[in-house]
């Protein structure tokens, strides 16, 4: 009795043979996503020894088309770029504090502006009665000199 020829589901080598797959392997080789690559081929892969201050991320950008972040995460490039109206609607709905500061950082802006244009006014306003006061100034001068000019001339 010869070999037998595998099946065409079975796999003729066994399991044990098989390549380990890594999360790196599953990121395209690009240079955009060289960074991912690096990090998740060093970074340990089980138990508890996972780094902290880092995700590990093995996904694709929709934006950006780059693996290891989302759209709208602070990695991607064009996290400011997009629909703003829509991107507005997502930042109120998931931080509804960032909408409130941003209120408040353009309400304090509107208010430094109309002091400052109030302060302006009251510039405006004291130049001109300054210049009035000065001209009133001049034409008392005036009339004092002429004055006392045609006073000597009539003696």
């Amino acid at each position: 009795m010869g070999k037998k020829a595998p099946a065409p589901g079975e796999n003729a080598k066994a399991p044990s043979a098989q390549k380990e797959v890594r999360p790196e392997d599953t990121i395209p080789d690009l240079p955009e996503n060289q960074e991912a690559r690096e990090f998740l081929k060093n970074a340990p892969s089980k138990g508890l020894w996972l780094p902290f201050g880092k995700e590990v991320k093995v996904m694709k950008c929709w934006r950006c088309k780059q693996y290891g972040h989302r759209t709208g995460d602070r990695e991607c490039p064009m996290k400011d770029l997009g629909n703003q109206q829509n991107e507005k609607k997502r930042r109120i709905l998931y931080d509804p504090m960032a909408n409130l500061v941003e209120k408040k950082a353009k309400k304090r802006e509107a208010r430094k502006q109309a002091r400052r244009e109030r302060q302006l006014e009251k510039i405006a306003y004291y130049q001109k009665l300054l210049e009035e006061e000065r001209e009133k100034r001049d034409m008392r001068r005036n009339e004092k000199l002429l004055s006392g000019k045609s006073k000597k001339r009539k003696r």
